[in-house]
């Protein structure tokens, strides 16, 4: 039987190219996302999945981003002039999605990365923020207030115990 080798651990993110005329916005997560004019973003397979539908057919990717972004409009079901297909299928198969995947190496967790050059580029820590122990600066000291003094004089009640005795005597 051949010896079959084992696997390499890979990371996979998504290349998202917009080659529309207009830019795409969209939210994952509660963070925007966006697709400019024929530049390529990377994104993970969930935010694909969440904004494109990827991985599909092109015909059910073209439903999802036509329900996601509001191209399902009457003016976007109109067939594309010589063709056959909708506006919003000739919108979806625009944006270009393409697979990368990232091999992830074993190393020595001694052993230096092999694009560090040894030299510490992390800028020196400023002297308030160490001193203080916040990124803002030193906190300023807390002014304690007087204690509250409560009286006990006669007419005075301070709560609904304190009512309850002044009626019962």
């Amino acid at each position: 039987m051949p010896e079959v080798a084992a696997p390499e651990p890979a990371v996979m993110m998504v290349e998202v190219t917009n080659r529309n005329d207009f830019e795409i916005r969209d939210m994952y997560d509660g963070v925007p996302i966006v697709f400019p004019v024929n530049e390529s973003v990377t994104i993970s397979p969930a935010q694909a999945m969440h904004c494109f539908g990827y991985p599909g057919e092109d015909a059910d990717r073209a439903v999802h981003m036509a329900r996601r972004y509001g191209w399902g409009g009457r003016e976007n079901l109109a067939w594309v002039p010589g063709t056959r297909t909708p506006i919003f299928a000739e919108f979806a198969l625009k944006v270009e999605l393409k697979p990368i995947y990232y091999d992830l190496v074993k190393r020595k967790p001694n052993d230096p990365i092999p694009a560090d050059d040894g030299v510490n580029d992390d800028p020196p820590p400023s002297k308030i923020a160490a001193e203080a122990g916040t990124k803002a600066g030193r906190r300023k000291a807390k002014q304690q207030k007087p204690p509250r003094i409560r009286r006990q004089e006669e007419g005075h009640y301070s709560g609904r115990n304190e009512r309850k005795r002044a009626g019962a005597s």
